[in-house]
């Protein structure tokens, strides 16, 4: 279902025209016929009014895709962990024994250290 100029352009409402007597009839078309319109402060789009159910749909769409995002990153990673399971790692004791440091001097200055 395409948008047309024209459809786009009738659903362009100034904020005013609430202070003016028309948000009856856009409420009215917004919960009867699912409209959505573009709510202009100072000719710039501030806000878009929609239905419950329309609200409710797109809550309910943006659920699912964020539910498959995170299944996809979880196999990207299982990927990745799998992919450096057979490769020459070492132990986090070791790295940091490596760049000169014991874990006893990490965990002093971890204490010292404060988050805002």
């Amino acid at each position: 279902m395409g948008v047309t100029l024209l459809d786009l352009t009738e659903r362009l409402v100034p904020i005013s025209d609430f202070s003016q007597g028309k948000a009856g009839k856009i409420f009215h078309d917004v919960a009867e016929n699912n409209n959505e319109y573009i709510i202009l402060k100072n000719n710039q789009p501030t806000a878009v009014l929609l239905s419950v159910k329309e609200y409710r749909d797109t809550q309910a769409k943006v659920a699912k895709l964020e539910e498959i995002l995170e299944k996809i990153e979880n196999i990207r990673l299982l990927k990745l962990a799998e992919s450096r399971a057979h490769s020459n790692t070492s132990s986090f004791e070791t790295f940091v024994n490596e760049q000169g440091f014991s874990i006893e001097e990490l965990e002093e200055i971890s204490e010292n250290v404060e988050f805002e």
